[in-house]
């Protein structure tokens, strides 16, 4: 097989192409086009070239990027890419297709930096989640098995690209107080559960190995005519606590649709080193025309400048504290990518990139699952599984907080001394006040709050779980449900009053749940709420004497995230987060086995489920917005108020939903930060 090298005169001018709008009508000028802030990070590397070229020190941002660059070309011509953008700039007075206006419109004297990158940096994430091949994941949706969207799929043929990112915040900062009438004394935290302390694993550092194990053909590259069905594999991956590796693989031949192709045990490492919570991997997919060694040391030389550039994104989005929500670096940076390997193209053509980020929990769950399948739909249509293979790596947690609201409004909150992987659940149960969350051990942890003191936590049996439990009251019983992390089997308990400890242990045979359960309704029958794989509702109730079977929301409701379901002045209602952050909300009819739509609300979205309880003679409903700050609400004379904050003007951010219950008089809403 036969390879050529580029040279710097080829490359300028497919730069200027790229630049200049040439392409425009391509794939890759499709989506270079994309957007206001679309390839923000591309020029701001081609505007430092130019200052660098008439001698004006790069900013902080520029120097990082131009230490990319440099790792590809030398430094004279990355200079002369500089040259080549600016002669463009002042041809097309100001405006190019492929650089946005706040980067073009600059002067030489005037860089950009990474503050200017902050300033712009809550517009680029937006327009990269609005993005059809940009996607975003629930960790735990990823944990159920559950396949990627279709859309999401279908888009990424027409762009040969791909972003993915999780649904989770970073680590919260902690506010103590005390609650109107309320001490927020706790007892001394569990000693019975390993690793319930303050200090945990989530600074530390843990091994990741990733192995490619296999890929499924849906679509041959050469199917869709002209084309070879030779392909190859390779990667860029950093972390959070080393420079990262690349990856390639054999040359798999005669590739044909239907097929599943294993890789070879000897090369089948996609990752292996240490982080210390984050890791960010490109991976790529080739069709090989004439492929041989000189042709991978160009492909190496890129990927190498990828481990570089992902592990500077992560830099960025840290000191942002946007991770792990750093879509919008990883769009950037998946777009310089595709600039480099048109810039550098050969005989080798690309079939499909992705961009694939994850932070301690979304590796916590890759390891537990054990596997994962990523598709890559371009010019062929390959599955791609990949396959945990080093030791299972802790959960992080957040610090449990709870407020409390009297006829005065709301208190101050008060956290507790605790820590959960999940958002936690609460319930009042003759004069009490019971939470239940799970510790950092992944093992689930009941106390009760006695006289302005909150009970030492103890575990629930043996019971351990990544999701939320529930808890709810049914004919003078105490109910608590959890979906079990091994098998995703759902499984309830009733506490014994006398022993204060919790029954037996009852599985529900024949089904499960891919989300946390939820518990809900009024004293005299209790719904038990689970979401299938299929992100359908399903319902069993309890009125005292026994789970009745099975029954699936009649209003074909698809969800991500855990739904809610509260009795209120007569009429039980059932509010949730649908797949476009929108709610939607519905009352019970039919003997309690139909749903009537009540609508969708105008104005609330929200990133997780909602929270409900009857308290005052109404129904409040509270849930995390779009900001991540937690509000309220309330619903009577068949209107719903105005959603405020919750503790007042004090502004409460929220990783996940929160958990509310009314009890003595007073509204209580725990939740994790």
């Amino acid at each position: 097989m036969t390879s050529r090298s580029t040279t710097p005169q080829e490359r300028l001018e497919r730069l200027q192409g790229l630049l200049s709008g040439q392409r425009s009508q391509d794939p890759i000028g499709k989506v270079l086009g994309q957007g206001v802030y679309g390839n923000m990070l591309l020029g701001a590397m081609l505007h430092g070239a130019d200052r660098l070229r008439q001698n004006r020190t790069p900013t902080d941002l520029e120097a990082v990027l131009l230490d990319v660059l440099k790792a590809l070309v030398p430094e004279a011509e990355a200079k002369q890419w500089g040259r080549t953008y600016r002669d463009l700039v002042t041809a097309h007075q100001g405006r190019l297709p492929t650089v946005p206006a706040r980067i073009t419109g600059r002067s030489v004297d005037q860089g950009y930096s990474m503050a200017d990158l902050r300033n712009d940096y809550p517009g680029l994430q937006a327009e990269a989640a609005a993005c059809p091949n940009v996607q975003v994941v629930d960790p735990l949706t990823a944990a159920a098995g559950e396949s990627e969207d279709h859309a999401f799929i279908e888009a990424m043929r027409e762009t040969k690209y791909a972003v993915t990112g999780f649904a989770r915040q970073a680590a919260p900062m902690t506010v103590a107080g005390t609650a109107e009438g309320d001490t927020g004394q706790s007892q001394d935290a569990a000693e019975e559960p390993a690793g319930a302390g303050d200090s945990g694993p989530a600074a530390a550092t843990f091994p990741v190995k990733l192995e490619m194990n296999n890929f499924l053909v849906h679509r041959a590259v050469g199917d869709q005519g002209g084309g070879k069905d030779e392909i190859y594999w390779t990667a860029a991956t950093s972390t959070s606590s080393q420079s990262g590796s690349t990856y390639r693989s054999e040359e798999f031949g005669a590739v044909k649709k239907g097929q599943t192709r294993s890789f070879s045990p000897s090369n089948n490492v996609l990752f292996q080193g240490t982080t210390k919570g984050f890791l960010g991997t490109s991976i790529h997919v080739w069709e090989a025309d004439q492929s041989g060694e000189a042709q991978w040391r160009l492909v190496e030389a890129r990927l190498n400048a990828m481990v570089k550039l992902i592990g500077e994104l992560m830099d960025i989005a840290d000191a942002f504290q946007a991770l792990p929500h750093w879509l919008g670096v990883a769009w950037e940076g998946a777009k310089m990518l595709l600039y480099f390997t048109h810039v550098w193209r050969n005989y080798d053509d690309l079939s499909c990139t992705r961009t694939i980020v994850m932070d301690q929990q979304d590796l916590a769950v890759l390891a537990h699952h054990g596997q994962a399948a990523w598709h890559f739909n371009g010019d062929g249509y390959h599955e791609l599984r990949v396959k945990w293979a080093a030791e299972k790596v802790p959960f992080p947690y957040a610090t449990l907080e709870y407020a409390v609201r009297s006829d005065k409004g709301w208190g101050t909150p008060i956290t507790l001394p605790w820590k959960s992987i999940a958002p936690p659940a609460l319930a009042s149960f003759k004069g009490k006040l019971y939470a239940a969350f799970v510790n950092e051990a992944n093992q689930v942890l009941w106390t009760r709050l006695e006289n302005g003191v909150w009970r030492k936590p103890v575990r629930i049996g043996q019971d351990g779980s990544v999701f939320a439990p529930a808890l709810g009251v049914c004919a003078g019983k105490l109910y608590y449900a959890v979906t079990a992390s091994g098998d995703h089997g759902l499984y309830w308990r009733t506490f014994n009053e006398t022993g204060t400890t919790w029954g037996p242990l009852n599985k529900f045979q024949g089904y499960g749940s891919s989300k946390a359960p939820n518990l809900g309704g009024y004293e005299g029958m209790l719904y038990l709420t689970h979401v299938g794989a299929d992100g359908r509702i399903h319902h069993n109730i309890q009125y005292g004497h026994g789970w009745e079977s099975i029954f699936q929301d009649n209003l074909q409701w698809e969800v991500d995230k855990p739904v809610a379901i509260c009795t209120s002045t007569n009429r039980t209602w059932r509010i949730a987060r649908g797949n476009d952050a929108k709610v939607y909300t519905s009352i019970a009819s039919g003997n309690n086995r139909q749903w009537t739509s009540q609508g969708i609300h105008s104005t609330w979205r929200t990133t997780h489920g909602v929270a409900l309880a009857h308290h005052g003679g109404n129904l409040w409903i509270l849930f995390r917005d779009t900001d991540g700050i937690l509000r309220a609400a309330t619903h009577s004379n068949n209107t719903w108020s105005e959603s405020h904050h919750v503790s007042g003007h004090r502004v409460i951010k929220t990783l996940d939903e929160p958990a509310t219950v009314s009890h003595d008089n007073r509204l209580y809403v725990m939740y994790r930060r």
